[in-house]
């Protein structure tokens, strides 16, 4: 892992020489492609089979120091979140800062469950309360219904975390005012981001403090801003990268709808100028922003181009740790 940021073509092709660690594992297992099935409906039936399986998995892993429940959380008059909640079975006296985990699976398959093992860590670490809430899956309803469902949960949280909800879907220590973060893998860290410009333009209070963005998609394949096309280079150099290669994910944007027109299909809306009223409040562009990349992700160089343009352009705080050689949720 490394900290510094590769900025010269030759830096940021290094991050995409396949780890000699991993290469020996891949290749141990044959080689199995990067392209994820294209028959997504088949793909999400597969998936959605294998959760009572990894339900009672994950129920016998739990430590007993921790309690994890579900919840509906309405979102509009056809749908709920079903959410889970994972803090301390018995929760101290001390606020406890609250992490909405949103699930990856290209915006077309996945499950709150996909992310319990990190809220564990980070309830364990951190003492954290973590909301793991569903959304409802493209292609049936593409962009921008993830986003919205996300930011409708956001919403209903810290409006339960300002009525002091003891009790109810909160303990009565979760408190957004110590930490209010909102982000995870792949297709989470997309729909995260576009939250947190909602949340921003929305004037969320109280407001989100940061965000975590993993192997986040921050523009349509290959359109990124002409200052930095010389920079935008793994789409075509990890075409065929294990895991997750370019095919795979050109094929599931199209299913995702991304296109469509709408001021949050740039999901690096950074030449908007925020709003006034934001401003005057006192809020920055967005939250401190910490991103983790995978050297041999197709997306890889949009997690670099978006970060720097928070940092320099915005003066966003970032931070960032790159795996090179690693591919796509390693």
């Amino acid at each position: 892992m490394d900290t510094s940021s590769p900025w010269t073509v030759e830096q940021i092709l290094a991050t995409g020489i396949m780890d000699p660690e991993f290469e020996a594992a891949w290749k141990a297992k044959g080689s199995p492609p990067g392209h994820i099935p294209s028959d997504i409906p088949t793909f999400q039936r597969t998936v959605q089979a294998t959760l009572p399986t990894a339900q009672q998995m994950l129920a016998a892993s739990r430590p007993p120091s921790i309690v994890e429940r579900e919840h509906d959380i309405p979102v509009d008059d056809t749908f709920s979140s079903r959410t889970i909640v994972c803090q301390h079975a018995t929760p101290s006296t001390a606020p406890s800062p609250v992490v909405i985990l949103v699930h990856g699976g290209g915006h077309c398959v996945g499950n709150p469950e996909m992310e319990l093992t990190t809220a564990r860590e980070l309830v364990l670490a951190h003492d954290a309360v973590c909301i793991l809430p569903s959304y409802r899956l493209a292609p049936e309803y593409p962009f921008p219904t993830d986003v919205n469902d996300i930011f409708a949960v956001v919403k209903y949280i810290a409006r339960k975390a300002a009525e002091k909800d003891g009790g109810g879907i909160l303990p009565a220590n979760a408190d957004p005012k110590t930490g209010f973060v909102i982000g995870d893998v792949s297709a989470g860290a997309a729909i995260s981001n576009k939250v947190a410009q909602l949340a921003r333009d929305l004037s969320l209070e109280p407001p989100l403090t940061g965000l975590f963005l993993a192997c986040g998609i921050s523009f349509e394949p290959g359109n990124v801003p002409n200052r930095y096309k010389e920079f935008y280079l793994s789409l075509e150099q990890n075409k065929s990268a294990p895991i997750f290669d370019t095919p795979s994910l050109i094929e599931y944007m199209r299913a995702y709808k991304g296109n469509t027109p709408s001021p949050l299909s740039s999901p690096s809306s950074v030449s908007q100028q925020p709003r006034s009223d934001a401003a005057a409040a006192g809020r920055g562009f967005l939250p401190p922003v910490y991103f983790q990349v995978a050297g041999l992700d197709p997306a890889r160089d949009d997690n670099f181009i978006y970060e720097r343009m928070l940092r320099e352009e915005w003066g966003v705080p970032t931070r960032m740790d790159v795996h090179r050689g690693l591919p796509r949720g390693f």
